[in-house]
């Protein structure tokens, strides 16, 4: 996706009619931050078309299809080890392989086991994966609430997240029992819960704040118990108001304050801005606190997690639940039938395709994800993964496919990177084969939200620089071990 081209200082509207202020972001963000209730980060940021509309009414659906095919691998970590083979039978919820670490996938359906071998992945191009014919039983699991649950102590709760398999769903997939096992010296003051969801075309977690507001709130609340906070702040961008009063109405009528272990807990406006969503920016916009350079959020006493999240921790610790199927945005003008759907993990993008009606016009680019940040897939095949959160098919009129050209060094790349990196030194070092001298220039520090490539007036793939540059450094890194 591109922007629109506006004068400096011009305000306008894209085709859409939504609102897009790139041309004055930075003078823009500074003036929000002065407006009480709706907060952003400081520095660079975009306003790209949101393209929200086409799912942002489509209530959750559930579809289950008739086999799903579970990749390994499907967090930062090592791979799990398959514990199952061809032909065993498995109920949904069954433990199906195991990572070293403890971390466990399970069965998302239902059924038996047809095969245990290479198949496409959406993020490693192959992976040894486990697939599953349907074939439902009279004594399906149906995790009921646990009694006593909000009594666990924190070390039984952290051994069901690890055990039920939770990740951060909203697209890192870091194992959330590794994020919520602090250092004894940490001092973490505030909970954040991420509702954000600034990437455009998605609408998952806008979907589930809206439909299950009281989940994810008891879901943050588990969170703060865990870590021992009573402060709990909940970053909600200005563009998803009726999901910022299903959140405030559910903690009120759940009385958060007033459980066995108290939370102050509020939702905070923010501006609508990309990459409010990111870690540190998110941090910055609700606090005003700034995580120094390669640093954590615990760093600054804070803790981070997703609305998606923190909802599967709550199914985890309340209903011993794993993390067996997540809630995909599937968009784009290229599907017939735009839908936010809760899927079983392993459901192959071309059943989904299938299901919303197949494609609508001529589709150029398929992305695992958003249009900032997502992966171009190359084959339908691959599976749905815990980090996937949305699928987009895209036709020519909504992604730019155009040669890029030399740097004019218009210094456009500079004034919207959130974190002051020089995308446009890194590029030429890369072109010229000495990508190991752009250290210098930020690269290492460099989360790829793509705020760069979108703005380049030369279609310059700036984020694909910085990566070309990052693989050089680990590389090196690897040869000296």
């Amino acid at each position: 996706m591109r922007r629109k081209r506006l004068p400096p200082g011009q305000k306008g509207a894209d085709a859409r009619g939504i609102t897009s202020c790139a041309a004055t972001g930075q003078v823009m963000s500074v003036l929000l931050w002065l407006k009480p209730g709706e907060r952003t980060f400081a520095r660079g940021g975009i306003h790209p078309a949101e393209h929200k509309e086409l799912t942002a009414t489509c209530a959750i659906e559930s579809f289950v299809p008739s086999s799903v095919t579970v990749p390994v691998s499907q967090s930062l970590g090592p791979a799990a080890k398959p514990l199952v083979e061809k032909k065993d039978l498995v109920k949904r919820g069954d433990v199906i392989a195991e990572a070293p670490d403890g971390l466990r996938i399970h069965a998302p359906i239902s059924g038996i086991v047809k095969n245990v071998q290479r198949e496409p992945h959406p993020v490693l191009v192959h992976d040894t994966a486990i697939t599953i014919l349907a074939k439902p039983t009279d004594d399906e699991p149906e995790f009921p609430e646990q009694p006593g649950w909000m009594e666990l102590s924190r070390e039984v709760m952290l051994e069901k997240i690890k055990h039920g398999g939770l990740v951060g769903l909203g697209g890192a997939a870091f194992p959330t029992y590794r994020k919520l096992t602090l250092p004894p010296d940490a001092k973490i003051d505030t909970l954040l819960i991420n509702g954000s969801e600034c990437e455009p075309y998605l609408t998952c977690d806008y979907r589930l704040m809206l439909e299950d507001a009281e989940k994810v709130v008891l879901g943050a609340w588990t969170i703060a118990r865990m870590i021992g906070v009573n402060r709990c702040l909940i970053g909600v961008e200005d563009n998803k108001q009726p999901a910022v009063e299903a959140l405030r109405a559910a903690i009120e009528r759940l009385g958060i304050e007033s459980l066995p272990f108290p939370v102050a807990m509020e939702v905070v406006l923010t501006e609508t801005k990309y990459p409010q969503g990111a870690e540190r920016q998110l941090i910055e916009a609700l606090t005003g606190r700034v995580v120094p350079r390669r640093g954590l959020p615990l760093q600054v006493g804070i803790v981070v997690q997703n609305v998606a999240t923190a909802y599967a921790c709550l199914e985890a610790i309340r209903n011993d639940k794993p993390v067996i199927d997540r809630v995909v945005t599937v968009s784009g003008l290229g599907i017939a039938q735009p839908k936010n759907l809760r899927v079983p993990i392993g459901t192959s993008i071309a059943a989904l395709l299938e299901h919303c009606g197949g494609f609508n016009g001529e589709v150029v680019k398929v992305l695992a994800g958003g249009p900032m940040m997502g992966r171009a897939l190359a084959d339908l095949n691959v599976p749905v993964v815990k980090g996937t959160s949305g699928l987009l098919f895209l036709t020519r009129s909504e992604t730019n496919l155009d040669r890029y050209g030399a740097c004019i060094g218009c210094g456009e790349c500079l004034d919207v990177c959130p974190l002051g990196l020089e995308p446009n030194k890194v590029s030429q070092y890369v072109e010229w084969g000495r990508p190991l001298e752009t250290e210098v220039y930020g690269v290492l520090d460099c989360f790829e939200c793509g705020c760069c490539s979108y703005v380049c007036p030369s279609n310059r793939p700036l984020v694909q620089f910085m990566q070309v540059a990052k693989t050089a450094y680990r590389n090196q890194a690897r040869s000296r071990q």
